[in-house]
């Protein structure tokens, strides 16, 4: 049986937006191995992660075969990652990026309605302005909610990959994504440095 394609131990951002943004990455700076390689990855993920309910995912792997909408999807994440990874870093984001996540932010408004449950006010999506859109908009507004609340202070980047995450620690905080991975990977790489710094023995 092939392994699931999700887990929860690959959740590490703290918030969904940031888990969605780490649906690509690799072991090292770049980020070029891709998790959403079809539409039906990023049904499965919406759907794991809760983005969408079961309902909607049946309604999202139905009709067209979507690969418009994952090439959608796909751009609202990179742009995004582009805003948040400047942040992460203390630098302004590029022009084009911070456009797009507005735009993407926007669209997502456009098709939500502001509700008031339980005496907090929130955005909800409006199924019928939504469509196969659900994911990206749901998304946006996610991460609106994000960039607007405080917990953007706790945003860093994994010393070792291009994973995002909330930093919750005390002191100096938290460094990797995950210690079990990057984590262990960064002392490998110290200690096989240390030895190679060692003289060598010379001869009796």
């Amino acid at each position: 049986m092939a392994a699931p394609l999700w887990r929860t131990e690959d959740l590490v951002g703290g918030d969904v937006v940031l888990d969605f943004l780490n649906t690509v990455g690799d072991t090292g700076r770049t980020r070029v191995l891709e998790r959403l390689a079809t539409w039906d990855d990023a049904v499965a993920w919406a759907r794991f992660t809760g983005v969408a309910d079961s309902q909607e995912a049946a309604a999202l792997r139905s009709g067209p075969d979507g690969g418009t909408d994952l090439l959608r999807l796909r751009a609202f994440r990179e742009a995004a990652y582009r805003l948040l990874s400047a942040r992460a870093a203390g630098s302004a984001p590029e022009a084009d990026a911070v456009d797009a996540v507005e735009a993407e932010i926007r669209a997502a408004l456009a098709a939500s309605r502001l509700s008031a449950e339980g005496g907090d006010s929130v955005w909800r999506l409006v199924p019928d302005r939504t469509g196969r859109d659900l994911i990206r908009h749901r998304l946006a507004l996610r991460l609106l909610h994000l960039m607007s609340g405080p917990e953007l202070a706790q945003l860093r980047e994994c010393g070792r990959c291009p994973w995002l995450f909330l930093d919750h620690g005390r002191g100096r905080g938290r460094a990797w994504c995950r210690m079990a991975t990057c984590g262990n990977r960064a002392k490998a790489e110290r200690f096989r440095a240390a030895r190679s710094d060692e003289p060598s023995a010379g001869p009796a």
